[in-house]
């Protein structure tokens, strides 16, 4: 009778792997791919070699190390699983993949820095917040960065060892690069709210006046402001709201100052609507394929928040709008939904599967 119990456990984890209800397509972590293979550990690996077109290009060096590194780690790439005959549904999760590579240095393309450019960010926040960061601003402003392919640093958190021994622009300077950050933006921003008698509701305000610096100079490479003017049900919720707003139209401005920055080569953000698995590996292909862009990988990938971002790095004299009319000569069935040349973002909408 022991021996009967011992062996359920065992049976029933074989029963959840072949009769799982996993499909193929894209999933909240990454996606489901369908794989014949001899064995579970095989199909993983297949699952994470098929995917791995979306983060680098077929056929390169790379991409041939990459396959058998990475195929050796499929059990810690990979999530829900079935297999059974021979046949299965693995699920590869991209953030993982994604860390995997980046460790290796293998997302950014040659001539373009060897990670992420770090930002710190110390934003002085209005209503007696803390005076750097921590603030809706600020928040805004990491959060669009990251999608632009850059770190922003938190200059409040200490977990990122930010110290400075005055307040004075190079003093901070000097414990940004202590810290590692390659930039600095040293920002203040305010924020009001008035009633709107006609639609009762509260009108907020911010205003965001800021300056970006090289961690290794001490003078300013740009000047930046961002305004932003929102309605909500309460004076506290619309101004957030705004500080919020108002850091993300300047965190477009500190993403293109620092790529004007960095000589001509700048890094652009593609946002994808739509598509299935297929569709989204056809959309990267072409992107990397188009003239004047060096390197693709898909950057941002939120499934429950259909967030889906595709880093692009261009070369000195090409523009995110020039890429925009290259895709849309490529693909007919590709829809342009906004082109912000600015700000180095992109917006399209893949076709579902079987549309034409």
């Amino acid at each position: 009778m022991k021996r009967e119990l011992a062996v359920l456990p065992a049976l029933l984890l074989c029963g959840a792997c072949a009769f799982g209800r996993i499909k193929p397509g894209l999933t909240k972590d990454g996606a489901a791919v369908a794989v014949i293979a001899a064995s579970l550990e095989t199909a993983r690996r297949a699952a994470v070699v098929d995917s791995l077109e979306l983060f680098i290009a077929p056929g390169s060096a790379a991409a041939a190390k990459e396959t058998e590194a990475l195929g050796a780690r499929a059990g810690e790439l990979t999530g829900r699983a079935q297999w059974k005959a021979g046949k299965g549904v693995v699920e590869v999760r991209f953030a993982r993949v994604l860390a995997a590579l980046d460790k290796d240095g293998l997302l950014r393309p040659e001539g373009f820095s060897a990670r992420e450019p770090r930002v710190l960010l110390l934003v002085s926040e209005p209503q007696g917040i803390l005076d750097l960061g921590v603030g809706p601003a600020a928040d805004a402003i990491r959060r669009d960065l990251s999608a632009r392919g850059m770190t922003g640093v938190d200059g409040r958190d200490g977990l990122n060892e930010f110290l400075a021994k005055g307040r004075d622009p190079a003093s901070l300077a000097r414990g940004a690069a202590r810290s590692g950050a390659d930039w600095m933006l040293l920002a203040a921003a305010s924020a009001s709210a008035d009633f709107d008698a006609p639609s009762g509701a509260w009108r907020g305000r911010a205003n965001i006046v800021g300056d970006v610096y090289r961690v290794s100079a001490s003078t300013p490479i740009a000047q930046t402001q961002s305004d932003a003017m929102v309605l909500d049900v309460s004076s506290s919720s619309a101004r957030g709201k705004a500080l919020e707003q108002a850091g993300e139209a300047l965190s477009a401005k500190v993403a293109a100052a620092i790529n004007a920055a960095q000589g001509g080569r700048s890094e652009g953000a593609v946002f994808v609507l739509g598509g299935d698995m297929s569709r989204l590996k056809g959309l990267i292909a072409a992107v990397r394929a188009s003239e004047g862009v060096a390197g693709a990988y898909l950057g941002v990938w939120k499934g429950e928040e259909e967030a889906v971002v595709v880093r692009v790095f261009l070369n000195a004299g090409m523009k995110i709008d020039g890429l925009a009319a290259r895709l849309l000569r490529r693909d007919s069935s590709l829809t342009l939904v906004s082109v912000e040349p600015d700000d180095g973002r992109l917006s399209v909408e893949l076709p579902e599967r079987g549309e034409p």
